[in-house]
């Protein structure tokens, strides 16, 4: 038998009772999942590619992989299955998806390389790995929620985002302002979560969100294969 669990005081979920088993937040559960499904989509498009690669392809390749382990983690270990773990299982997703930012941070480094001079370079690698060491930290020592929220506004806004227009501007490369406008994008469903912007328990901020999300990582993809794939690249 199927009952649901109503919190008329919150705009979460209700949860699913089938017999013993409880799921928190199915519609949660189920638009990050969507979110990490689109990226295990991109992930395996670069994957089966055959044709030509851009230097930057190995990063690209596996950040999807990293955010569809992470966005999955994050589906069933910080909402579906709540009722059986702990809070701190929900930094397995905020790290696994950390690395994926440090895999985008590290590609457009890639891109960037024959602009820039190796003391820009190093130093530019050196806090991308002091970012990650010191976000990572923050999340398994508080266990709060504003540090993979600031290392993602770190690694898209004040490093991909400025780089990536640089490559533009150097060599009017569409591609990299493609990134460029679909990062910009990406302040939407934060502004969504940030602002709790709900419409129902069933269509909450969390689920909101992750919908945007799930359409951000699909530019994502367009955008990043775009110079990943140089046989099909466009100038």
């Amino acid at each position: 038998m199927i009952e649901f669990i109503i919190d008329e005081n919150s705009i979460l979920n209700p949860t699913l009772l089938w017999g013993e088993f409880e799921w928190r937040e199915p519609v949660t559960t189920l638009t990050d999942q969507l979110t990490a499904l689109v990226c295990l989509f991109a992930y395996l498009q670069f994957t089966f590619y055959k044709g030509e690669k851009s230097n930057s392809f190995s990063y690209y390749r596996y950040f999807f992989l990293f955010f569809f382990v992470g966005m999955t983690s994050a589906a069933w270990l910080g909402h579906g299955l709540q009722a059986y773990l702990s809070f701190g299982w929900k930094t397995i997703g905020w790290i696994l998806s950390s690395i994926g930012f440090l895999l985008v941070e590290l590609g457009t480094l890639k891109d960037a390389e024959q602009l820039l001079s190796e003391k820009s370079k190093k130093g530019l690698k050196l806090f991308v790995l002091l970012q990650f060491i010191t976000f990572v930290t923050l999340m398994i020592a508080t266990q709060n929620f504003i540090f993979p929220q600031l290392n993602s506004t770190v690694s898209l806004v004040l490093f991909t985002l400025p780089l990536q227009l640089f490559i533009y501007i150097k060599t009017r490369t569409k591609a990299h302002l493609y990134i460029v406008f679909t990062i910009l994008y990406a302040a939407l469903p934060g502004f969504v979560y940030n602002n709790k912007i709900s419409i129902h328990h069933w269509l909450n901020y969390h689920d909101i969100s992750h919908l945007l999300m799930a359409l951000y990582m699909f530019f994502f993809y367009l955008s990043t294969s775009k110079i990943a794939f140089k046989t099909n690249k466009e100038k």
